[in-house]
């Protein structure tokens, strides 16, 4: 069904049934067939009713307009030529007009120019207009009337359908305008609003292109610097910084660059020639997935450092007298956690103040010596009392002691803790064998000096000329993989030395996650032929998903290294090697050099269960009591360190290393080495 003009004035109903009931038809039809197809009445999602004001001076399209707009769920209004429609639009102020082109008097264009500059519809000059004509495109200037704001061309005949949906998308239309006007302006307030935040921050804010250049600078750089903003404006930010701290200013921007946000401090030069410390927080500023720039939140932290020099120095000055004293001294709170822990008390009890501040006192001693402590330390609240005892060393070995017990006094001569003072006083002949460890070990400290000094310089000129032999070398060439091995077993060569210095001067472990099947490789390089020579058959057995492992890469090798080459001197005659490892979840319960339990965390986590098995001569039962003290050997060439620093690495791993052997059978080192849980 169409809307068609019998003549310039006149229009009919007309469909292919030959329906003659207007209202019949749109009641029966035009509603319910145009609108069922919505899921909804755009009137309805738009909120209130809205008024269509309908100027025609065609009274057939008046009923016909009516009928649609009313079925459809809006107010109408109808003005039989253009004043009336402009007087009409002032009284009842409608939300869309309805306008015919053609029309004595003012035509449509002219209605709508009058509408749209008049000062008298000032405030409805933005009201959408539809324009319906039967005149050509070309009768027309449809350009001049949508820039000044016409929102649509209905052209007859039209259907009621088209009618309808051309209403509905023009309220829509009209919607959305408004909407993206509130956001524009709302926009701009907060533009304006975060501009003057900015602008007035106690805060240093600024921008950095790529090169490091201002582009952008708050007004606090003039008052923290004395320098104008304007003068910085596309200079350098480093020309700013001290020189002592350019390069790590430099090194944070450009990892800013490479996408990671920064928060470093350094020192700005002012125009006075003072320093200005500054916290610095700086960004990535990405486009279209891309850096290109860096923006800058910096504060002001100068007071806070000079406050912190002058806190450090008075504590480094008593920190000093602490721990330059030669009593061990541990303090407690009143939950008996250690607060601290001096040089001498590490010294004596071979804790480092690292590992036990922080921790209770039952974490450290067996319950029998902290009953003794805190039974005294509850037992005095004023005066001193010496008393005598025996400690466990972190190593499992006893130290005889005597110590003191004062109580912590605060400002409101409260008692806030205790302080334990104590002396190493064990027997004589057990103070003469700690000279002959700590001579032994400085006479290793000689030797290893000696051997790096003697060693490391061939070792270094291999490694060069390697290095430059595999440069002049065709990529393709076979032979490079050769220099390849050189350069690796030089570098493993000279981990070797390194480790020459672990027993007297331990290493912190570097710890990463690793695979256990990459740390074997080199070591299997070095032993390979070696186990052909003496005829012993290699097994390696691993659980399919071995997890990864946190451990120092080149620590746990040397481990595997010392372990191999026990298994090595165990099978002179042959036999079969076999390491294997699997996955297990496990409580570690802490324990000594010769294997005693003694009180710890235990707490179950996953960890990766390394065996190493021979079947060598074995182990004495009572060798294997001493096995990981230092400097115990049943070899005639040996050192005794080799099974002690395994011992120590894994310890400092947080690990676990047992033995089990059976003499003329062979033996079995079981590890459980943390994983990346």
């Amino acid at each position: 069904m169409v809307l068609t003009p019998k003549n310039k004035k006149n229009f009919s109903l007309r469909n292919r049934d030959g329906v003659d009931d207007l209202e019949n038809f749109i009641n029966d039809h035009i509603y319910k067939s145009s609108r069922s197809s919505l899921p909804f009445k755009i009137s309805d999602q738009i909120g209130e009713k809205r008024t269509i004001l309908f100027i025609d001076d065609d009274p057939d399209m008046i009923d016909i307009g009516r009928k649609i707009i009313v079925s459809a769920g809006y107010n109408f209004i109808a003005a039989s030529d253009g004043q009336e429609g402009l007087d009409f639009i002032l009284k009842y102020k409608p939300n869309l007009i309805l306008l015919d082109y053609i029309m004595p008097g003012m035509n449509g264009a002219e209605v709508f120019q009058r509408l749209v500059t008049s000062q008298r519809f000032r405030q409805f000059a933005h009201t959408p207009v539809i324009m319906l004509t039967a005149k050509s495109e070309y009768d027309i200037n449809r350009a001049a009337l949508f820039e000044m704001g016409l929102s649509a061309f209905l052209v007859k005949p039209f259907g009621h359908r088209e009618l309808i949906n051309v209403i509905d998308n023009v309220f829509i239309l009209n919607q959305v305008r408004q909407k993206n006007k509130e956001l524009e302006q709302k926009v701009k307030r907060s533009e304006y609003k975060y501009q003057d935040l900015i602008e007035n921050a106690n805060d240093l804010i600024y921008t950095l292109n790529l090169k490091g250049d201002f582009i952008f600078i708050n007004r606090r750089l003039s008052t923290l610097t004395g320098f104008s903003r304007e003068d910085w404006i596309g200079r350098s930010f480093f020309d700013l910084v001290a020189p002592e701290d350019r390069i790590e200013a430099r090194n944070n921007f450009q990892q800013t660059l490479r996408g990671k946000a920064r928060i470093f401090e350094i020192r700005l030069i002012c125009k006075t020639g003072k320093p200005l410390y500054l916290s610095m927080n700086i960004n990535p500023i990405y486009e279209r997935g891309e850096v290109v720039g860096v923006i800058g939140i910096s504060r002001d932290i100068t007071q806070r450092k000079q406050l912190e020099e002058e806190i450090t120095e008075l504590k480094n000055f008593n920190e000093s007298i602490i721990q330059s004293i030669g009593s061990g001294l541990i303090t407690l709170n009143l939950n008996n956690q250690i607060t601290s822990f001096n040089n001498s008390a590490e010294e004596i009890l071979g804790y480092k103040s690292e590992e036990v501040v922080g921790k209770s006192i039952h974490d450290i001693f067996s319950p029998e010596e902290c009953e003794r402590l805190i039974a005294t330390a509850n037992s005095n609240y004023r005066f001193p009392l010496n008393r005598e005892m025996e400690l466990t060393r972190k190593d499992g070995t006893r130290v005889f002691i005597g110590y003191s017990v004062f109580s912590r006094i605060d400002n409101h001569n409260l008692r806030v803790g205790s302080i334990i003072s104590f002396r190493d006083i064990s027997q004589i002949k057990q103070m003469q064998m700690e000279v002959v460890r700590m001579d032994r070990l400085a006479s290793m400290g000689v030797l290893a000096s000696g051997i790096a000094h003697e060693v490391r310089n061939p070792l270094a000129g291999i490694k060069t000329m390697a290095q430059t032999l595999e440069e002049e070398m065709d990529s393709d060439d076979s032979r490079r993989e050769y220099l390849t091995r050189i350069i690796n077993q030089v570098n493993r060569l000279d981990e070797l030395l390194k480790s020459l210095f672990s027993f007297a001067k331990p290493q912190q472990p570097d710890r990463k996650l690793r695979r256990l099947p990459e740390i074997i490789r080199e070591v299997d390089i070095l032993f390979e032929e070696r186990f052909k020579k003496k005829n012993i058959k290699y097994i390696k057995n691993y659980s399919s998903n071995l997890p990864k492992i946190f451990v120092d890469f080149h620590q746990i090798q040397q481990v595997f290294i010392n372990l191999y080459l026990n298994s090595l001197d165990a099978m002179p005659h042959g036999g079969e090697f076999e390491i294997s490892a699997t996955a297990v979840r496990t409580i570690i319960f802490p324990r000594d050099r010769r294997q005693k339990f003694f009180i710890g965390e235990n707490k179950e986590s996953l960890y990766l269960e390394v065996k190493v098995r021979d079947t060598g001569l074995g182990i004495k039962p009572e060798e294997k009591k001493v096995i990981f003290d230092p400097f115990f050997t049943t070899k005639p060439q040996g050192t005794g360190l080799g099974l002690s620093i395994v011992y120590r690495i894994i310890q400092e791993h947080k690990g676990e290393i047992t033995v089990d052997s059976t003499v003329g059978e062979g033996t079995i080192f079981t590890i459980l080495l943390p994983t990346e849980e």
